[in-house]
């Protein structure tokens, strides 16, 4: 009888289960202090713990999440932070369609699974041949899940105020994050120089004031490296 047949979890299939949940480890660490600025930036929005927690839950989508609740901080209303926070969760499109054929079953057990796909799990779950781990997905996505939620939920019963995002660093884990999602893909020489150049780049950016333009200056950087290597 195969572990199939007898409803076990066959041995490759639960190490590519723990293979992907421990990967997600040192996301879930900063993806926790990230949660607890939320929680802190809801409660001072008004949100309760309760809301807070279950905006998280729901969402997972820190940027958008962030987006929302300063809309509404600001005075904005409901329909203008809706708005802001599906502006931001566009770039989910282009990862969907991505990651849709490593997913299973019909329409609404893929659309389940399609929430746990975040920057950090659709990264777990890549392969380098561009093909996407179903499993690595799902368990690094519940990992990186656990680890928001229950930053939000601190941030928000806990002691903490906004100024205690600048005291303790918080701010700095949105750019720890990608970080850590670059440094893998480092490999090679021509990588390095790519990554360098972009920083670079970002550097006078900011010091001319126009950091906004050092996003679109690392995608062109980026493209023309892609192009460079083919």
């Amino acid at each position: 009888m195969t572990a199939a047949e007898s409803g076990r979890t066959p041995p490759d299939q639960r190490d590519a289960w723990s293979a992907g949940a421990k990967a997600a480890v040192p996301f879930t660490v900063a993806i926790f202090a990230f949660g607890i600025s939320f929680g802190v930036l809801a409660k001072g929005a008004g949100f309760s713990a309760l809301a807070a927690s279950s905006m998280s839950g729901l969402v997972f989508v820190g940027s958008s999440q962030f987006a929302a609740v300063s809309v509404i901080v600001n005075g904005g209303g409901w329909a203008a932070a809706v708005a802001a926070g599906t502006l931001l969760n566009l770039r989910y499109l282009v990862m969907g369609f991505a990651i849709l054929p490593a997913l299973r079953g019909g329409r609404a057990r893929r659309a389940v699974e399609s929430q746990l796909v975040i920057e950090e799990s659709w990264a777990i779950a890549s392969d380098a041949d561009g093909h996407f781990d179903r499993v690595r997905l799902l368990s690094s996505g519940v990992v990186l899940w656990l680890g928001w939620v229950a930053g939000t939920l601190v941030g928000a019963v806990g002691p903490f105020r906004a100024v205690d995002i600048l005291n303790y660093g918080l701010d700095a884990v949105s750019p720890v994050l990608f970080f850590l999602l670059l440094a893998p893909h480092l490999g090679t020489a021509r990588k390095r120089s790519a990554a360098a150049t972009a920083v670079a780049g970002a550097v006078v950016l900011t010091a001319m004031a126009v950091p906004d333009a050092a996003i679109a200056v690392a995608c062109v950087i980026a493209v023309v490296w892609t192009w460079r290597s083919r």
